[in-house]
């Protein structure tokens, strides 16, 4: 009998749960986290923007807009980096996450 390890990762129960959806989907939002920090650092250099201001309620608005920014982003195929992690990390060894109860 071949054990699933040795089998691959068809024969895990990780990929029967999903496994590689879920991994493509944590990258994805690691991705779209990583660009909202981004757009983040690009807007402080910004401080004088005279479409929203500078007060309380226009960081808000501009944190906002950020956030929803880098998502459609992430979403659209982003840079690249939610792949690169996806594609790094698909490969490794499914048993490991299932020894650390990945879940």
């Amino acid at each position: 009998m071949i054990k699933p390890v040795a089998a691959g990762p068809e024969g895990t129960e990780l990929h029967k749960d999903g496994y590689p959806a879920k991994l493509e989907k944590t990258c994805a939002e690691f991705e779209s986290i990583f660009i909202t920090h981004m757009l983040k650092s690009m807007s402080t250099v910004m401080d004088d923007d005279p479409l929203f201001g500078n007060d309380n309620e226009s960081q808000i608005i501009k944190s906002m807009f950020n956030e929803n920014l880098a998502q459609e982003i992430a979403i659209g195929g982003g840079m690249g980096l939610g792949n690169m992690l996806f594609e790094s990390l698909k490969d490794k060894n499914y048993a490991t996450d299932k020894i650390m109860n990945y879940r």
